[in-house]
């Protein structure tokens, strides 16, 4: 029995589900299948590194130096992917199921009685699956050719690497704007139907981000494949507003907006390859998870206050983030920097003392462990403001590590100020008596006490030996110009 359950989670993967099994009366029976598939992203990410320690003997590993085969794993990066996805989830103990508010009130009132599906039919499950991909399509398109919409779509396109990670790096703002293109599918499909196709729809979207996956043969016609997925994050000319497709590849190919990689033998020979560069045209060089997710918004509210005209100010938000007076309602190709096959554009890469490597990662293991536990389960046994304070210290947690892996010259001493926070907060907990607590859970608050305090020591005794001069390397210089994002 376990091994069919851990074989009907795996299929989730992949949408490889039982229609009837994934089928429920009310929206409140299906199961939370996004927060059940942790252990399978975890899975997913230790066989890809095993894959590129072993197979791909560690170059991905190594700092980029001007090759395609280097850098494709890094700390920094996977950090921040890793702590986008967990902002993106925690947002919903501040915002709620809008999405679902919405929905539901459009179903109740409005749907239509002759044609709407409310009980199984293999039919109703078929079509709730393609149109659930449809209704993605043209969500996906609309965030890459509206401005206001890539702004938080541009958040998932911000890594420099592609790897599984890379999926996790999740806008809180793009699921408060999806919504609007889901609505007609109330008019037809129960809340029940649509919450397991979204849910589906997006795990299927997890696996097509890696590099070791090659194309798929006839498959490519039908499916979106880690080849075409590749591209649709290239910052290629060529690349730029390709493949939408969430489950399904034939949308773009019906609508003009596929494009093979080009790699052999898809092109004529080896000589015209165009490795896939991964990121923004413009790269955002940080992983601050509030300049990860609030970059560009800060980009178009500075065009806004410098275009003259009520209509253009209108087009800045409405058409696409490459526009400009002059040019087409998506902008100009030409004007996106091209990329150089025989030298490969170098990715933003603090480099750090191996020390403070070991400090980030070591913390960032304490900050993901409390933030997994609270939208595992600790959000269920917590009042709402308990689960909205720690969703708060966890993100101002992100941005604190940030300071480090951005090489700031006062990120030890923004971090040193978390560590004490930490510590003071802790103690006052274990020793006050202000709580109730059991012996285990006086020693574990004790236990993380003791740790912040550590890492003070450590913090402080390095301010005052290296000062402002602890990083060994500097980010890199090139694309600072954040006056177009795209």
């Amino acid at each position: 029995m376990t091994v069919i359950k851990v074989a009907e989670s795996l299929g989730r993967m992949f949408y490889i589900v039982s229609p009837k099994a994934s089928t429920f009366a009310t929206e409140q029976e299906v199961p939370l299948y996004v927060t059940d598939a942790t252990l399978w992203f975890v899975f997913f990410i230790i066989a890809e590194l095993i894959y590129y320690i072993f197979k791909d003997k560690g170059r991905a590993f190594r700092p980029h130096d001007g090759k395609w085969e280097q850098g494709k794993y890094r700390m920094n990066d996977m950090i921040g992917s890793l702590g986008a996805g967990s902002i993106q989830q925690m947002s919903r103990f501040f915002l709620g199921s809008l999405q679902m508010v919405t929905y539901n009130y459009v179903w109740d009132h409005y749907r239509i009685e002759a044609i709407a599906f409310d009980t199984f039919k293999l039919s109703t499950w078929i079509g709730c699956f393609i149109g659930v991909d449809f209704a993605y399509y043209w969500f996906h398109r609309a965030a890459h050719e509206v401005n206001i919409f890539w702004a938080g779509h541009s958040v998932h396109h911000s890594s420099e690497m592609y790897n599984v990670t890379t999926a996790l790096r999740q806008s809180l703002v793009q699921t408060y704007a999806s919504f609007f293109f889901n609505i007609p599918l109330a008019l037809v499909f129960s809340p029940s139907q649509f919450v397991v196709h979204s849910q589906l729809n997006l795990l299927y979207q997890f696996w097509i981000h890696t590099e070791i996956v090659p194309r798929l043969g006839f498959l490519e016609y039908i499916i979106n494949s880690p080849s075409a997925h590749r591209l649709h994050h290239g910052r290629n000319r060529y690349c730029i507003d390709k493949n939408y497709g969430g489950t399904l590849i034939i949308w773009d190919r019906l609508f003009g907006t596929y494009a093979d990689e080009r790699v052999y033998p898809v092109v004529a020979s080896k000589e015209e390859e165009e490795p896939v560069a991964y990121g923004l045209t413009h790269p955002i060089n940080s992983f601050d998870p509030l300049e990860i997710q609030f970059g560009h918004f800060r980009h178009i509210w500075k065009t806004l206050l410098i275009t003259p005209g009520f209509t253009d100010k209108l087009k800045v938000l409405f058409y696409g983030p490459g526009w400009h007076p002059g040019v087409p309602r998506t902008g100009l190709l030409e004007e996106i920097p091209e990329v150089d096959v025989k030298n490969p554009p170098k990715k933003y890469d603090p480099i750090l003392p191996s020390k403070f490597n070991y400090y980030v990662g070591f913390h960032f293991a304490i900050v993901i462990a409390v933030g997994s536990a609270l939208l595992a389960e600790g959000f269920k046994i917590l009042p709402l403001w308990q689960s909205q304070a720690i969703s708060i210290a966890f993100l101002l947690s992100l941005v604190s590590l940030a300071k480090i892996m951005d090489a700031k010259s006062f990120g030890l001493k923004v971090e040193l100020a978390r560590t004490l926070a930490v510590f003071f907060g802790a103690e006052f907990v274990a020793r006050s008596g202000y709580y109730q607590q059991t012996y285990w859970e006086r020693r574990l608050t004790l236990l993380v006490a003791d740790t912040f305090f550590v890492s003070g020591v450590f913090l402080g005794w390095n301010i005052y030996k290296l000062g402002s001069n602890w990083v060994q390397g500097t980010p890199r210089a090139e694309g600072k110009d954040k006056a177009k994002i795209n």
